[in-house]
């Protein structure tokens, strides 16, 4: 199966990441994916830690790039800002400090890499796998219709 994919951007405003988030799940689910409320929360997650990381931490337009094949989603971050996303130890106390830790732990994969104005940051997540596709395509009606004209054999002549 080709891969699908979708891009859109957000100005880079913290105001915009609940709607982004809600654009993720959507379009997955708009691409056929049964998402089960689990699965659907990780990618909301996921969304959101890598969508708020770029609005907080760069400044300027964000691009945010899906793509999908059976059974993995990738969302895929641009923003204009070199440093490196860091996941560190926050404290009991703290408010924030904790996405890229989440992502890591949530994501089948992660990872970031420079590009030629700012950087990168992606999340890979596994999803429900589509049920096989049955061998016969035929409609029912079509089925039924062949079946009611199949005649019993005759009765076959006995063996030797």
């Amino acid at each position: 199966m080709p891969t699908l994919v979708t891009r859109f951007d957000i100005t880079g405003t913290s105001s915009e990441v609940p709607a982004a988030r809600r654009t993720i799940v959507e379009k997955t689910r708009a691409w056929g994916v049964a998402l089960d409320d689990d699965t659907a929360c990780t990618v909301g997650v996921v969304a959101s830690e890598l969508v708020t990381n770029a609005v907080v931490h760069t400044t300027g337009a964000v691009t945010i790039s899906l793509y999908h094949q059976p059974g993995r989603l990738l969302i895929d971050v641009l923003d204009t800002s070199s440093d490196a996303p860091l996941a560190h130890e926050a404290g009991v106390e703290e408010e924030h400090g904790r996405g890229m830790g989440l992502v890591g732990t949530l994501a089948a994969r992660t990872g970031w890499q420079h590009v030629e104005r700012g950087k990168r940051v992606w999340a890979e997540i596994a999803l429900p796998k589509p049920p096989p596709t049955p061998a016969c395509c035929c409609p029912a009606p079509v089925l039924r219709g062949a079946i009611g004209t199949v005649r019993p054999p005759r009765a076959a002549a006995a063996f030797p």
